[in-house]
């Protein structure tokens, strides 16, 4: 197993081979957030954390919560880790110039003002899980949301199955070589 702390250096994946992805990302009816699982050291509090339950066939998927700052200096969520094989980034999800929405890794972080929330929602921001079995994402998986000043915060990410709704695409538009690509 590699050292799920340092994923977040990876060099970033084509936007154009994480599109295909965004069924990972959509949006999902049930994505409200739940205030039953919360983590919180020093300041900061991560609450309703969820992980997508993988499509048939994908080895993708993503994680999502709501990270608040309630400290006195602004914080940057800089990468996430998971116990699980793969690679985690923390992705945006970004509107071409020709319409198409399309993802890619957030390499600067994502900033939670003092004060403030940063939500990581389908469709949006997110911490993308890539090159995964998805026999390992099930029951409830602890997400280590990793910020610039060196903190971490692990909150306990139920996975939560898909309900049919994939946004503007579904499952059925990955083809293999898609999937290769993305877990190269």
């Amino acid at each position: 197993m590699t050292n799920k702390r340092n994923k977040f250096f990876i060099a970033p994946i084509a936007a154009a081979a994480l599109t295909f992805s965004l069924a990972a990302c959509g949006s999902d009816s049930d994505s409200g957030s739940d205030t039953t699982s919360e983590a919180s050291t020093a300041d900061v509090t991560v609450t309703g954390a969820w992980i997508r339950e993988p499509a048939e066939g994908q080895t993708v998927s993503a994680a999502y919560g709501v990270i608040a700052n309630n400290g006195d200096e602004d914080i940057t969520l800089v990468g996430a880790s998971a116990p699980i094989e793969g690679t985690v980034e923390i992705h945006e999800t970004i509107m071409e110039d020709d319409g198409t929405m399309s993802m890619q890794e957030r390499t600067e972080g994502f900033l939670v003002p003092v004060g403030g929330e940063m939500v990581l929602e389908p469709g949006g921001s997110h911490v993308m899980i890539m090159g995964i079995e998805p026999t390992e994402v099930v029951g409830t998986i602890d997400v280590t949301f990793i910020f610039d000043s060196g903190l971490e915060v692990v909150a306990p990410a139920e996975v939560r199955a898909l309900d049919g709704e994939m946004g503007e695409m579904d499952d059925g538009e990955m083809g293999d070589e898609d999937m290769e690509e993305m877990e190269s």
